[in-house]
């Protein structure tokens, strides 16, 4: 059996040693971390304020452009109800001056 543990080091390196290694790796990542998070909320949350403004923005107008439609479509049916009115009483006025 090799002799990479032994009880004062481990893959040639003693404990003390380790616990450097590790103590960088741990300042590194949370140095990391923390550049990362200031990163995020300096560069995405202008960036993440502007999308959620649009969006409000076009849920407005999509809103906007349901509701024309719907009077429009409803502006459509009075109109042909007119239309089919007034081709009646065209009807009535023709009956009545043929009776004449």
């Amino acid at each position: 059996m090799a002799n990479w543990i032994t009880m004062h080091s481990f893959l040639s390196l003693n404990w003390d040693e380790w616990g450097s290694i590790v103590a960088i790796l741990t300042a590194i990542v949370l140095i990391l971390r923390w550049a990362l998070n200031r990163a995020h909320k300096q560069l995405f949350e202008p960036v993440n304020r502007a999308i959620h403004e649009l969006k409000i923005s076009v849920d407005k107008s999509s809103s906007r452009l349901a509701r024309s439609e719907d009077r429009l479509e409803r502006g459509d049916k009075i109109f042909v109800r007119h239309d089919e009115e007034l081709k009646d009483h065209e009807r009535r006025i023709t009956n009545l001056e043929e009776r004449k």
